[in-house]
């Protein structure tokens, strides 16, 4: 029987990687469809949003990439144990996010001038990317069971984890400062379900 999940994504890691770490780390088996950019725009009308990712649930596609983690996180148990765990979380992924977009903005914006582009990589670097880090570094400092919320994985450990990949390509040796952020980053490539996804993960452009 064919899986009952499909993600249809580029064959990038981008907003689509979050979605598979938390359906690799939960076991569950999906469709991981991979758009090449060549094919797409003959692809486009398929998409609900005419965007990607989607993701096609039971039979009806579903657009918008966080929506999507949320719901998967809180449907495989993997957005905290109870409410409070929840909006943990949830804090820690609007955080991430954050961090996304200010990333985002001076990579991908191409009505910015050079000068804009390297006030914005400068005020990333030396402000918004510490700022959260920092709050994390405190987070799991104060942890007993190096996991951000409670004792067990959730979709902020996932969130944090995704994030790192791309930080270590824009600041080199950025992790170097924060320990627990380190020591976390490798509980969490670890873990029994996940471990062999990544030491399989195809290494595409982000």
């Amino acid at each position: 029987m064919a899986p009952k999940l499909k993600l249809v994504y580029f064959d990038i890691r981008g907003k689509g990687e979050l979605i598979r770490l938390i359906l690799r780390t939960a076991g569950v088996d999906f469709e991981d469809e991979r758009i090449q950019f060549p094919d797409w725009p003959a692809k486009k009308s398929e998409s609900p949003a005419g965007q990607l990712p989607y993701m096609e649930i039971e039979g009806k596609k579903y657009p918008e990439s966080l929506a999507l983690a949320r719901y998967l996180a809180k449907k495989y148990n993997l957005a905290g144990k109870n409410e409070l765990d929840a909006l943990t979380a949830d804090v820690i992924l609007s955080m991430v996010d954050d961090v996304r977009l200010g990333y985002a903005r001076y990579k991908f914006d191409s009505i910015l001038t050079e000068d804009q582009k390297k006030s914005l990589i400068e005020k990333f670097t030396s402000e918004k990317c510490p700022s959260g880090y920092n709050r994390l570094e405190k987070m799991l400092t104060d942890s007993k069971s190096g996991f951000l919320v409670g004792n067990s994985v959730t979709i902020a450990d996932l969130a944090v984890f995704d994030l790192n990949d791309q930080i270590d390509i824009e600041i080199p040796d950025f992790f170097s400062k924060y320990p627990k952020v380190s020591e976390h980053r490798e509980k969490i490539k670890n873990l029994p379900k996940l471990a062999p996804y990544l030491a399989e993960r195809k290494d595409t452009p982000m």
